[in-house]
């Protein structure tokens, strides 16, 4: 009977043993493949003559029996651990530290998904075993095997269970120089202040608490809005090295890993010196070019181009047309302008502390301020009965490269014949300057012309003369005053200016009505001054290269009698942004005439 229980005992190794063979093949020549009856066969066979063969040599079975238990090795148990355990990380990587039991004196070697990671880790006496650098697993699920291995090199079944490692979102931000500009910071600062302060603005879960650290102080702390936007203002920092620190503990009271983001601020006060710009056009292109920056801490370089002559070129008011990053480079060639127009250039510095100072400001072509006029429509008839209107049209033409402004000037007003003030009823005209394409829309409007007018701009060597005689208070002197006034105006070759000299000779007879004798005395004053022609109603404003705009000039007869005339002379000036009027370039209507016919 004993020896029945033994035999099924070894039977009950056997099978195992045969499931720890990889070759399937078992000791004696068992085929894994074979089918049951086969094996069982076998295995009688086998049995019986190991039996037969230990029996009549006398060896005990038990010694058997522990031959067998000897050539198996226990699995590995994890106590730390149990499979399809979750682990938040805060990296994409995170280290744990696993705790088991083996038998005493073994060693276990540890696999990652599929790859060995520790080989010589130590079971203790007390059949312990732990993982002191910890064993490193990846973001998502991870598969750990364990196996024992004995001092004969023997191994153990593998211990395979799962752990996740689940990383929540990343606190994001991103640092700038203030909300307003939102000008990147990246590694490096410069500044004009001994104690900067920057912004941060960043990104999280919704309803997070972020907190903000910088060099080592906790300075703030926010709460991310239903986005899981954040933002953060005055961050204090110092010259030299800094660190900011930025995490974040999420509603379930997760805590983020900090992030941390190094700055080194550098202080600097110098502006940098500004660049002489110069250029010129060659075909279809403007070319400029300057010279190089000189400071240490340049940023860029900023063209800036405008149109109208009126502007001056700012940044970042205006139009940037380029950014250059590279200091070496001091030209730049513009293709994108329009044939015919002139345009103006600046080249502003910035430095990395944010100063910046412009250049000279360049007109390339240079700007070109004329204009033409011409009649568009001719009058023949040139009477007009009381009440009645005198329509006379011109065009004006930019003709320059620029947009400028019309200035409408009067040369004169003639009036045949002069009025005479002490009469009750005098000529009487009307004179507008009105734009045809707009009916409501005057230029000028003198709706009381009684009297003649000569501008003294436009006088050239007219002389009036005056004569007025007294008498004495006994009635024995008789004194006779005669003004003589001439007015003579040039051009100044100096300041180009219209300089009109003025020279008054005044002769005194005085004559003694008892003797007849005559006392003649003579005196010459003379003055200069700059005169400038008559300017008149409203600018005309904003005339582009090659616009052209008509103008009406009206004439209506209030109250002339018959055959009674008047001349009417305008000019036009180009006006730049300044109010200065290019006197070379005035265009002028020339002399209109009308005549009343008298007839009501």
């Amino acid at each position: 009977m004993m020896k029945r229980i033994k035999t099924i005992i070894i039977l009950i190794f056997a099978v195992m043993l045969v499931a720890f063979y990889a070759t399937g093949c078992f000791p004696g020549g068992v085929d894994l493949l074979s089918t049951g009856a086969e094996v069982d066969a076998r295995e009688n066979t086998t049995i019986a003559q190991d039996s037969s063969t230990r029996e009549d040599t006398g060896e005990d079975i038990d010694t058997r029996l522990n031959e067998l238990k000897e050539g198996l090795i226990g699995a590995p148990v994890v106590l730390s651990h149990v499979s399809g355990e979750q682990i938040f990380g805060s990296g994409d990587r995170e280290l744990v530290f696993l705790k088991g039991s083996a038998e005493t004196g073994n060693t276990v070697e540890i696999y990652v998904n599929g790859t060995l990671d520790q080989d010589d880790v130590q079971v203790d006496s007390k059949g312990i075993f732990e993982t002191l650098n910890g064993v490193e697993i990846i973001e998502g699920n991870n598969v750990v095997e364990l196996i024992a291995v004995n001092s004969s090199g023997r191994k153990s079944s593998p211990t395979k269970f799962s752990i996740e490692l689940i990383v929540p979102q990343k606190v994001e931000f991103t640092l700038y120089n203030n909300s307003n500009e939102l000008v990147e910071i990246d590694g490096a600062y410069y500044t004009s202040e001994r104690k900067p302060e920057i912004y941060l603005r960043g990104t999280y879960l919704p309803d997070s608490h972020i907190f903000i650290q910088a060099n080592d102080k906790i300075i703030g702390e926010v709460v991310s809005d239903q986005s899981g936007i954040f933002s953060f203002s005055d961050i204090a920092l110092s010259t030299g090295d800094n660190e900011v620190t930025v995490w974040a503990v999420t509603p379930e009271g997760f805590i983020s890993a900090p992030i941390f983001e190094s700055i080194a601020v550098f202080k600097d006060i110098i502006t940098p010196y500004p660049s002489n710009l110069t250029g010129y056009q060659n075909g279809n292109a403007n070319y400029i070019s300057w010279n190089s920056s000189i400071d240490d801490n340049f940023n860029s370089y900023k063209i800036v181009r405008v149109e109208d002559p009126c502007i001056n070129p700012e940044y970042p008011e205006n139009d940037v047309i380029v950014t250059i990053n590279d200091k070496s480079t001091t030209s730049y060639i513009d293709e994108d302008i329009e044939e015919g127009r002139s345009y103006y250039y600046t080249v502003w510095t910035l430095d990395k502390a944010g100063h910046i100072v412009s250049s000279n400001v360049l007109a390339i072509p240079k700007p070109i301020y004329t204009i033409s006029i011409s009649k568009v429509e001719s009058f023949t008839d040139i009477s007009v009965s009381r009440r009645e209107w005198f329509y006379q049209y011109y065009e004006i033409t930019n003709t320059g490269n620029v947009t400028l402004d019309l200035q409408p000037m009067m040369l004169w007003i003639k009036l045949n014949p002069e009025p005479d003030p002490e009469m009750e009823l005098t000529p009487l005209w009307e004179v507008h300057l009105w734009n045809p394409d707009n009916a409501g829309s005057y230029y000028y409007s003198n709706e009381n012309v009684y009297e003649s007018y000569i501008a003294d701009w436009a006088t050239n060597g007219n002389t009036t003369t005056e004569e007025e005689t007294t008498y004495s208070t006994d009635g024995l002197t008789k004194t006779v005053t005669v003004t003589e006034t001439t007015k003579n105006t040039e051009k100044n070759d100096v300041n180009l200016k219209r300089v009109m000299t003025v020279t008054t000779i005044t002769t005194v007879t005085d004559t003694d009505l008892t003797t007849g004798i005559d006392t003649v005395t003579v005196a010459t004053d003379t003055t200069t001054e700059i005169v400038e022609p008559e300017r008149i109603g409203s600018v005309i404003e904003d005339l582009d290269p090659g616009e052209k705009i008509k103008i009406g000039v009206k004439i209506q007869n209030i109250s002339a009698a018959n055959n009674e005339e008047i001349v009417v002379h305008f000019h036009f000036a180009p006006v730049d942004c300044d109010g200065y009027f290019f006197v070379d370039e005035i265009v002028s209507t020339g002399d209109i005439f009308a005549k009343s016919s008298g007839r009501n």
